[in-house]
């Protein structure tokens, strides 16, 4: 029995949607954490843990938009994940300033962008190889 294309689009849209979203709340939840170091067991410094936070962000968007609007150009939607990783890192770096032991940074936010970016990349450069030739 076919799944018709109305529960199949659904289906589909949460494959793509459910991963981003649930990636934003771990994201949220490590801002959260008033020590970190607790987590890991090595020390990863703090503006590259930072921009590998945002990558997963970026790529886990960036694939999100290209299943819900594969027709726009791919700029268009690295400029949305730019956008959306810059202000999501603000809010980000926002809620970080209520959490004790943790700090407001703009250079926490200069990473954040650049590894929305970075991750977008990394889904273009993985999403290239997977299309048949």
């Amino acid at each position: 029995m076919a799944i018709p294309k109305g529960q199949r689009n659904q289906r589909l849209l949460l494959i793509y949607l459910g991963p981003f979203l649930l990636y934003c709340l771990l994201i949220f939840w490590l801002s959260a954490q008033s020590d970190l170091t607790r987590l890991s067991p090595f020390a990863v410094p703090d503006k590259i843990a930072h921009l590998l936070e945002y990558a997963g962000f970026g790529f886990l968007l960036l694939r999100l938009l290209s299943f819900v609007k594969p027709d726009r150009p791919i700029v268009q939607h690295l400029i949305w994940v730019l956008t959306a990783a810059l202000l999501y890192g603000l809010s980000d770096e926002i809620h970080q300033y209520f959490v004790p032991g943790r700090e407001f940074s703009w250079m926490d936010l200069a990473a954040d962008g650049a590894g929305g970016y970075l991750g977008a990349r990394l889904w273009m450069v993985f999403s290239e190889k997977r299309k048949p030739r």
